[in-house]
């Protein structure tokens, strides 16, 4: 067998054998065709965004397009057509648009290295487009979020500018409902003030027309911001009495103020302070008493913070004090006229007063006010009542009617001659020249506080009740006023 396997012609006939077998298997044609090597195939993008470009903008406005997406089908390789729907790009160019109205222009595609496109729908589309027109318009200015508690915005203030130029598709403009920007109030308690506040424009159903064009884009604005309050002092007043043995010392109360909430009107018009009322009929022993009183707001006020308040009332037994040298003040004297007190001589006057003995043991004459109010009055000798003003927690001992005689006489004006032009001063005789006015006799004049003179009035000072008129009942302890 070796023999025969080793043998040349044996081996030569094998070769040729097999060789004749293998043309017969690559040229036999049994109807089957080989199967490719790579695999080619189509696939249908859908929707793929048409871009634009090249459009002039800035004279026309592109209102209309009947189509704004595209289906493309393509061919290639499965490794290649499967790439994502962002590789395929059409496009569509508008800068040979140079008029208003409508155009059918084609389309334009980029596909993917080695894709092939087999068909585009559609691969034209018609646009319209439209001149722009420019109006002036008044900007508004709105709100967004709430000031802080207790806080109110006042209307919003435009800056500058209050005007812009607005631009549209002319089918647009008619649309055109504002131009509005807004400044956020979240938290505020103080005017908010914006330097660039972002325009928009609305349509008359107050949505945003995308296409406007603003000049400028901004604009400076502000917004009050004021409390919703009106914080005043919080004066305490007195009803009741105390026991006669007993006098207020100390009158305190931690509540300094109150807050009063309304509208402006009723702000504008609240007193310089609100007065509570506490009953000293409730203490009857010496010593600190805290008294609980409720607040209400107000005749045209919503409400008032707190809506309570505790007094402190410090009661002691009272001590008596004569005050010496307490001098007498004459206001409102009228025009054209001097006042001379003519009794008491002294122009002062003494009172016996009560009260807490720590606060006695520091008065004097000047924290005593003793004032006459002679407006009105003619020339002549007057008794004219004195209006007494003592300090918190003292009061007089006796209620007797304190007076002083005052007299009123009209001024001497000094007389003087004048020159003539011509120098006739040299010509005048001795006898023609006047004597210097002769300075009136009286008892001197107490400075007054507040002497009115050259307007016959006496502003800022009080006044006593009239002569023959009951005088005002004062309350306890307060220190002020006749009869004391």
């Amino acid at each position: 067998m070796d023999k025969w396997i080793n043998n040349n012609n044996v081996s030569k006939l094998i070769a040729l054998a097999v060789s004749v077998l293998l043309w017969a298997m690559v040229h036999m044609d049994n109807g089957t065709p080989a199967p490719p090597t790579t695999f080619i195939d189509t696939r249908l993008i859908e929707g793929v965004q048409i871009q634009t470009f090249g459009f002039d903008d800035s004279h026309y406005a592109l209102t209309g397009i009947d189509k704004d997406r595209v289906d493309l089908e393509v061919r290639g390789k499965l490794s290649q057509i499967r790439l994502v729907k962002d590789e395929y790009k059409v496009r569509l160019d508008l800068s040979g648009v140079k008029e208003p109205g409508t155009h059918t222009l084609p389309l334009t595609y980029s596909v993917p290295s080695g894709v092939e496109l087999v068909s585009m729908e559609p691969s034209q589309v018609t646009v319209t487009v439209e001149k722009r027109v420019t109006r002036s318009v008044t900007v508004s200015i709105g709100t967004t979020g709430e000031p802080a508690k207790d806080y109110r915005a006042g209307t919003p203030m435009l800056i500058e500018p209050r005007q812009v130029t607005v631009t549209l598709p002319e089918s647009e403009m008619e649309q055109l409902g504002e131009v509005k920007g807004f400044i956020n109030l979240d938290g505020a308690d103080e005017t908010v003030t914006e330097k660039r506040i972002r325009l928009t424009a609305y349509d008359k159903l107050g949505n945003p027309m995308e296409d406007a064009v603003i000049e400028p884009s901004t604009v400076a604005a502000e917004v009050p911001v004021e409390p919703a309050f009106v914080s005043v002092p919080l004066d305490v007043d007195y009803t009741g009495r105390l026991p006669d043995h007993l006098v207020l010392s100390k009158v305190e109360s931690k509540v300094k103020e109150v807050r009063l909430f309304g509208n402006q009107e009723a702000l504008a018009g609240a007193e310089d302070y609100f007065r509570v009322t506490i009953d000293l009929g409730k203490i009857t022993n010496s010593g600190t008493t805290v008294l609980t009183t409720d607040l209400t707001p107000p005749v045209g006020f919503e409400k008032i913070e707190p809506s309570s308040v505790d007094v402190e009332v410090t009661v002691v037994a009272h001590e008596e004090k004569v005050i010496d040298g307490i001098p007498i003040v004459l206001n409102g004297v009228p025009a054209g006229l001097e006042a001379a007190i003519r009794e008491p001589r002294s122009q002062s006057i003494s009172l016996e007063v009560a009260g807490a003995p720590d606060i006695l043991r520091g008065l004097g004459p000047a924290d005593i006010q003793a004032e006459a109010d002679l407006s009105g009055m003619s020339a002549g000798v007057h008794e004219v009542p004195l209006q007494i003003s003592l300090p918190d927690f003292v009061m007089r001992t006796d209620q007797e009617r304190v007076t002083v005689q005052v007299e009123l006489k009209e001024k001497s004006t000094p007389a003087s001659t004048k020159p003539d032009q011509q120098g006739a001063e040299a010509d005048q005789t001795e006898a023609e020249k006047q004597d210097p006015p002769a300075v009136p006799e009286g008892p001197p004049q107490a400075p007054p506080a507040d002497s009115g003179e050259g307007s016959g009035s006496d502003e800022g000072t009080v006044r006593p009740p009239a002569e023959g008129t009951e005088e005002p009942e004062t309350k306890p302890g307060d220190g002020t006023g006749e009869g004391q």
